[in-house]
């Protein structure tokens, strides 16, 4: 599953991918079910970019900030 991160003038939102489109940050639905290149070509005719994040960073953002509710 590869992270790709899209910058867009009024945002930053990503989506994760294996080929097809599987998860989306809520602005990014339309993505979802796409393949790559269909993806690929949506985001270049709205002017957006994207790049996929490294795998080093592709880490579940809320393991890095787990926290006790009892304290």
């Amino acid at each position: 599953m590869k992270i790709v991160r899209v910058v867009a003038p009024h945002f930053v939102a990503g989506f994760e991918t294996d080929g097809i489109v599987r998860r989306t940050a809520p602005i990014l639905k339309a993505l979802r079910g796409m393949d790559d290149d269909r993806a690929r070509r949506y985001i270049a005719r709205k002017g957006w970019k994207a790049s996929v994040v490294p795998d080093q960073l592709s880490l579940p953002l809320m393991s890095n900030f787990e926290h006790d509710e009892t304290k």
